[in-house]
């Protein structure tokens, strides 16, 4: 369950399909900008969202960023269906229409073209649906059908409501993530290769720690961790709202013990993202400072796998 830090993730491939190689990215930003050591947009955050058992964290995190947009435009309470823009992606981008999962690239796009209601007009089904909602959503080797991973079709109410679009969205090269969230005061999604042990996640074939999963550090991944978590390959997809380049955290083996150098002094890591994550309040982040359900992640992990996204905000009438 849930409650058991066992949220779901999803394809990486799906995540990351179609992201051009960090490198090529223009950089983004003011050259000569002077970045503070700490800052976040803490304030234009909506509550941190919960996507319970189903492996759709890239439409929560392109959400998070879609309803924060909105909010920065002036809107006070945005509140978007997660639930629509999952069948969108599936049926109007026609895209990863055998998968539960998405990319923040073509869930912006989404946004872009054909926009998303408010969560009243679709509210979130927190299960996937089975072989009892349509004798179709089997582990067939063809596949289910997308209706399997989107929960059916919209309801009336949902294709006849308002629909709230973005004007634009883009890639943004990792080097460019902290002048963005600065400058231009949006999020950044980034879509992230999934390592077990350094998220302290439980299906971790390493040692986790429960203390450093309820403070939501995310560390740079060890060897083994890397080699054990390819075994299992997934993705998940977050908002990045903030940083602290003084946050330190000491490193950790494969046994999950604190690593000392030769002269036994700890091995620390320094310099970690603020992030919102979509694993509701409850469990991850509990004791974060900044506030459940959030998250540090190291800048090396975000720089070496991530693939980095934002969106413009709207213009309201």
């Amino acid at each position: 369950s849930i409650m058991d830090n066992d949220a779901p993730l999803a394809s990486v491939t799906a995540l990351k399909a179609d992201a051009p190689a960090d490198a090529t990215i223009a950089f983004e930003g003011k050259a000569d900008v002077v970045l503070p050591a700490s800052f976040d947009l803490l304030t234009l955050q909506t509550p941190v969202r919960n996507q319970a058992s189903r492996g759709v964290c890239s439409i929560f995190s392109t959400l998070g960023l879609v309803e924060s947009l909105y909010k920065k435009a002036g809107l006070a309470t945005p509140d978007f269906s997660e639930q629509y823009l999952q069948w969108s992606v599936k049926n109007e981008i026609k895209v990863f229409q055998n998968t539960s999962g998405s990319s923040d690239n073509y869930n912006l796009q989404a946004v872009k073209m054909y926009g998303v209601p408010v969560e009243s007009a679709w509210p979130y089904e927190t299960q996937p649906w089975t072989t009892v909602n349509d004798p179709a959503c089997t582990d067939q080797e063809s596949g289910p059908p997308p209706v399997c991973y989107t929960n059916g079709n919209p309801p009336s109410a949902a294709m006849m409501a308002m629909k709230y679009k973005l004007p634009a969205s883009r890639y943004v090269s990792t080097s460019s993530i902290k002048n963005v969230i600065f400058e231009k005061k949006t999020g950044v999604l980034v879509g992230l290769d999934f390592f077990y042990q350094a998220w302290n996640h439980r299906r971790s074939a390493l040692p986790v720690s429960t203390t450093d999963f309820a403070r939501g550090i995310v560390r740079y991944p060890n060897a083994d961790d890397q080699k054990k978590s390819r075994e299992a390959p997934a993705g998940h997809s977050v908002q990045l709202i903030g940083w602290d380049d003084n946050l330190e955290v000491q490193t950790v083996d494969g046994q999950g013990r604190p690593v000392v150098d030769a002269q036994g002094r700890p091995v620390r890591e320094k310099g970690f993202y603020l992030f919102k994550n979509s694993w509701g309040t409850a469990n991850f982040g509990t004791t974060n400072a900044k506030g459940a359900g959030y998250g540090w992640i190291s800048y090396r992990y975000v720089n070496e796998f991530g693939s980095g996204y934002t969106a413009d905000p709207p213009r309201l009438q």
